[in-house]
């Protein structure tokens, strides 16, 4: 990892060497808190343009993971268009902030193929109007009306196109069973355990989805560790049961989920 970002820094440097009173690097952490870089999960770029600053924030692979522009270099107030990408570099989500930093315009999530499958609109940080709800196949899953952030109404397909009657679902993200706390002391006392026994000093970030049945898939680590550890890590959360899905819309979704590991 210490490698791959010393790479992305010397790329860095082109940017923040013609002006340190206009640019700005910074490594974060998992939550966007500056950090040593050594322990730095993502790096983040501050640039001035005219009177705005431009804020990007990169995967350790290089990859943009999000872009737009503040009002001021303390980043307190968005303003104008604010772009996210997955670590594929593909476009996720597009949204428009006005001047005061709240969400007023269009907002669209895009599936991996680059197909709109969310589509709705903010008004002062509310959301307005008619959002739309697509799955994976474009099929149209609900249409929700909102008024100042509230549900007006609402309707609900299933995948074949049928319409149902069901409570609405706006959002739920995925859950351990028995909560985040058990899911901590579990992976504390059994996986963090065993690696420390087996000699691992390194931090990591443990990358995966949680799929529609619950189950941990395309599990992927940063930095790269040595194959042994890196198969025992893969297998473990591969067999790792009891988390309930994520839901949009009513929808059981495919939901990313990021787990730093502090070993030292």
């Amino acid at each position: 990892m210490k490698k791959s970002f010393l790479i992305i820094f010397s790329f860095f440097i082109s940017i923040s060497s013609f002006s340190q009173k206009d640019s700005i690097v910074n490594y974060l952490d998992k939550s966007y808190h500056k950090i040593a870089k050594e322990r730095a999960t993502y790096i983040q770029t501050i640039v001035k343009k005219d009177t705005l600053w431009l804020a990007t924030v990169y995967f350790g692979n290089g990859k943009m993971k999000l872009q737009g522009h503040f009002k001021n270099k303390n980043l307190k107030t968005k303003t104008g268009l604010f772009k996210t990408f997955n670590d594929k570099g593909n476009l996720k989500t597009t949204q428009v902030y006005n001047s005061e930093g709240k969400k007023d315009g269009k907002y669209n999530y895009y599936s991996n193929n680059g197909k709109v499958m969310t589509v709705g609109t903010f008004q002062n940080g509310k959301e307005v109007g008619e959002w739309i709800y697509l799955d994976e196949n474009l099929t149209r899953r609900a249409q929700i009306i909102f008024k100042d952030g509230k549900v007006l109404n609402h309707n609900l397909w299933d995948d074949q196109g049928s319409e149902i009657k069901e409570e609405l679902v706006l959002l739920k993200v995925p859950e351990y069973n028995e909560g985040s706390r058990k899911l901590r002391i579990k992976l504390k006392n059994e996986l963090i355990r065993d690696l420390r026994k087996k000699g691992l000093k390194t931090n990591f970030l443990l990358k995966c989805e949680i799929g529609k049945e619950g189950n941990v898939q395309n599990i992927s680590i940063v930095p790269k560790l040595e194959s042994k550890y890196e198969e025992q890590i893969i297998t473990y959360f591969a067999n790792l049961k009891g988390f309930q899905p994520g839901i949009i819309a009513n929808m059981k979704v495919v939901y990313p989920l990021e787990l730093p590991f502090i070993l030292k």
